[in-house]
């Protein structure tokens, strides 16, 4: 742990003295692709999607309603105290139309993660300076959402993740302890439905500790019998890069994964991180990272 530590604060003066006179802005990536390649993507093959100068686009989820396809994210605007969450529908060619704000709420609001529960569309943004994990159900999609349950409370709650699987729901999610920061340590829920407030822990939490491995980075996966949870990497730094893991073991006394395939940002010029994947419908979309000139920001 010392090792990574220094390792880590090595990584941090590096980073310090390269983005002096710079900003980070999260982007999109998207396009056409097969299931299989979220065990493998390119993120090089998709279409970069860049917001506005004036924000960043991170976190993104698709959802097919009727015969469009629509892309929700986080959307950060620079001059504003906190993000919210967005919505842009996808267009034939593959862009997209304007982003327009679906979700606002007092603090931050990311990792927009949609589901299916009784054949209603909800969501679960990541909330965690609100100290509580929220379900929205919509109302009128895409732009109206009613908050429906309180998960947890008094937590600091990062990217939570429902899988259904073997007849219970699954909750991944990383959560601050102590010192710890709340992408260290991940920790696994069950319950017979995701509408409630009484999750049973899992016997091994954390089942994964780690800042190159806890954080969630996109819905858990199934391919040809097994299932995958993407996560994140963040070592060197923030979202510094995507890993696929294969979950060898999910019931309620084992938890078991291995890392698979590791998407390092080293695919494209000026790429600083990748750390979210999401696939539908045919469709991939991933996030990245570059720096812009700070005059390069529009007001």
């Amino acid at each position: 742990m010392l090792s990574d530590l220094l390792r880590r604060r090595r990584y941090a003066r590096i980073q310090q003295k390269e983005e002096q006179g710079f900003v980070r802005q999260w982007f999109l990536l998207y396009g056409p692709a097969g299931k299989a390649s979220l065990l493998n993507p390119s993120p090089a093959s998709l279409r970069k999607l860049f917001p506005p100068t004036d924000r960043v686009w991170a976190d993104p989820f698709l959802w097919q309603w009727g015969e469009e396809l629509y892309l929700f994210c986080e959307e950060w605007i620079y001059s504003q105290p906190h993000g919210h969450i967005a919505v842009m529908q996808s267009t034939k060619d593959g862009s997209v139309s304007p982003s327009r704000p679906v979700l606002i709420k007092d603090h931050h609001l990311s990792y927009p993660f949609l589901f299916e529960y009784e054949r209603v569309l909800h969501m679960m943004p990541e909330g965690c300076a609100g100290r509580a994990l929220e379900v929205y159900v919509c109302e009128d999609f895409p732009n109206r959402w009613r908050k429906r349950a309180t998960l947890m409370q008094n937590v600091e709650a990062g990217d939570a993740t429902l899988l259904e699987h073997a007849g219970k729901w699954w909750l991944f999610v990383t959560l601050k302890r102590g010192l710890f920061r709340f992408n260290r340590d991940l920790f696994v829920f069950w319950a017979d439905t995701p509408i409630t407030d009484q999750w049973t822990p899992h016997p091994c939490n954390p089942v994964v500790r780690g800042i190159e491995s806890a954080r969630p980075a996109g819905p858990c996966f199934e391919l040809d019998g097994k299932l995958y949870r993407p996560s994140q990497n963040s070592l060197v730094r923030y979202g510094h890069s995507l890993r696929i893991n294969e979950i060898l073991q999910l019931d309620t006394e084992r938890y078991a994964e291995r890392l698979v395939t590791e998407v390092r940002p080293d695919w494209g010029e000026g790429i600083r991180a990748t750390h979210h994947i999401n696939w539908r419908d045919g469709m991939l979309v991933m996030d990245a990272q570059r720096l812009l000139p700070l005059g390069d920001i529009s007001a």
